[in-house]
C-alpha cells in the first residue's frame, strides 16, 4: 500500500530556497520524497508556489538521458523537470550569471509539440510520439547546481526542484527535421569562442524521440500529460559546462542550426 505522502512541506522548503537563491540542503527526513513518483508530486506543488515570481510552467526538460550525464550524477535513469516562463530567453538573449549559484549550460535538442500525448495502452514509444512533434530546434539549457551536495539531497528531491533547471533558450525551427537522421546529429558547444565539447543525438536514450516518449510515459504515470504548445528539452549531448559573467555561449547541431546566449 502506498504511504500517505503530503508534498506540500517539501515543496515549501524547495520554493523558499529557490526564491531566496540559497543552497538547498537535504530535506528533513519526515518530508523527503521517498522515490521519483513522490518527487514529481513535490515538483508540481512547487510550481504553484513559484508561479507568482517565476511564472507558469511552459515546457519541460529531461535530465540524465545520456550516459555522460548519468555518470556525472551517479544515477541510472532520466529525470524530468518543468521550465518556468521567466526562465525563457530568445536566441541572442542574455542571462545574469549572478542570478544562479553555480550556473552551467547544456547542449540540447528541443521538441515543440503540436498535439497532446495522453496515456495510451502499452505506453508511448518513439514511433507513437512523432506525429505530436511540430518542430525540432537547437537549444541551450541553463542549469544551476543550487544544492548543498546534490548526492546528499537525493534524486527524488532533485526532481522536486526541477532537476537543476534554471533557464532555456530555443533556436529557430529546423527545416524538414523529419528527413534528418536524429541519432547521427552532432551537437557542439563553444563558450567565448572556445570549443567545450560535442556529442551525438544517439546519446539520448538511443534516439532523441525515445527520450520524449520516456517523458510522456513518466508524466502520464504522475497524473498529467505533455500538451500541445509545450516544448521539451530532450537532454544534453555534452556534460554541463560552467559559465561566468561575460561569457557568450553558442550551441550548434548539424542539420538543426545554431542558438546563442550571453551572460552578464
Amino acid at each position: 500500500m502506498a504511504r500517505a505522502f503530503d508534498p506540500a512541506p517539501a515543496a515549501a522548503v524547495i520554493a523558499e530556497a529557490r526564491l531566496g537563491r540559497r543552497l538547498l540542503a537535504p530535506l528533513p527526513p519526515a518530508v523527503t520524497p521517498a522515490d521519483p513518483a513522490e518527487g514529481y508530486r513535490v515538483q508540481f506543488a512547487a510550481h504553484a508556489l513559484l508561479a507568482p515570481r517565476f511564472g507558469r510552467r511552459v515546457g519541460w526538460k529531461i535530465g540524465a538521458t545520456t550516459r555522460v550525464m548519468q555518470e556525472w550524477l551517479a544515477i541510472d535513469h532520466p529525470c524530468g523537470g518543468g521550465v518556468l516562463e521567466s526562465g525563457l530567453r530568445e536566441d541572442g538573449g542574455a542571462f545574469v550569471a549572478a542570478d544562479c549559484i553555480k550556473p552551467m549550460v547544456e547542449t540540447e535538442i528541443v521538441a515543440r509539440l503540436s498535439a497532446d500525448l495522453p496515456a495510451r495502452p502499452g505506453g508511448h514509444d518513439r514511433e507513437s510520439v512523432v506525429a505530436a512533434v511540430a518542430s525540432l530546434h537547437p537549444g541551450i539549457e541553463l542549469v544551476d547546481d543550487r544544492y548543498d551536495g546534490f548526492a546528499a539531497v537525493g534524486v527524488p528531491a532533485l526532481i522536486g526542484d526541477d532537476f537543476f533547471q534554471a533557464g532555456a533558450v530555443i533556436g529557430a525551427a529546423a527545416p524538414d527535421w523529419r528527413s534528418l537522421d536524429l541519432p547521427a546529429l552532432r551537437g557542439r558547444v563553444t563558450i567565448s569562442g572556445m570549443p567545450r565539447g560535442e556529442g551525438l543525438g544517439a546519446a539520448m536514450m538511443g534516439h532523441p524521440l525515445a527520450a520524449l516518449a520516456w517523458l510522456a510515459n513518466t508524466l502520464n504515470a504522475a497524473g498529467t500529460a505533455l500538451r500541445a504548445g509545450e516544448f521539451v528539452f530532450l537532454g544534453s549531448v555534452v556534460a554541463p559546462q560552467p559559465v561566468v559573467a561575460g561569457d557568450r555561449v553558442e550551441v550548434a547541431f548539424d542539420g538543426l542550426g545554431r542558438v546563442g546566449v550571453s551572460f552578464g
